[in-house]
């Protein structure tokens, strides 16, 4: 666990999420990435843990498919907050073709990225100002979303 709140729940590295690849040797099979909620730093996370994942490995990304566009805004407002994470996750669906990428449609969205092969997509705009409208208008083509079920059936060797 990588946070700078010392009160956070079962705490080993005391310290920004930058700071932790800063420092970091060691490779991971699994990194889940659920911090700040803003899309530049999850987006800077996730280029991060691909540095460190293992070739096999998986990134586990929560938050990617925000219901309300009220729960994706930078500040929290309400008692649900995705934070606009969701352009990170665009982001990279338009700059990397060798990445797997999908969302299980399960609390919020758990993005699963993978090493693997994708159809990229275009952006309106730079992946950081769309609005939360392109997610409504192009939530399964961004999201690549899929059931639990499927997830089971996609990853059941993986969970073993």
């Amino acid at each position: 666990s990588v946070d700078p709140e010392k009160n956070s729940e079962h705490l080993t590295h005391e310290m920004t999420s930058d700071d932790f690849f800063e420092q970091n040797t060691d490779k991971f099979d699994v990194i889940f990435i659920d911090g700040l909620h803003h899309s530049d730093q999850v987006y800077k996370d996730i280029i991060n843990s691909l540095k460190v994942l293992t070739p096999n490995g998986f990134i586990v990304c929560h938050d990617m498919n925000p219901r309300w566009e009220l729960s994706t805004r930078r500040k929290p407002s309400g008692t649900c907050w995705n934070g606009d994470t969701w352009k990170a996750w665009a982001k990279l669906k338009s700059e990397r073709a060798d990445l797997k990428m999908e969302v299980v449609d399960t609390d919020h969205g758990v993005g699963i990225i993978s090493r693997g092969s994708q159809q990229t997509i275009d952006l309106p705009d730079e992946a950081f100002n769309l609005q939360y409208s392109f997610l409504e208008d192009n939530r399964n083509e961004l999201l690549e979303l899929i059931t639990v079920g499927a997830f089971y059936e996609k990853y059941s060797n993986v969970l073993h």
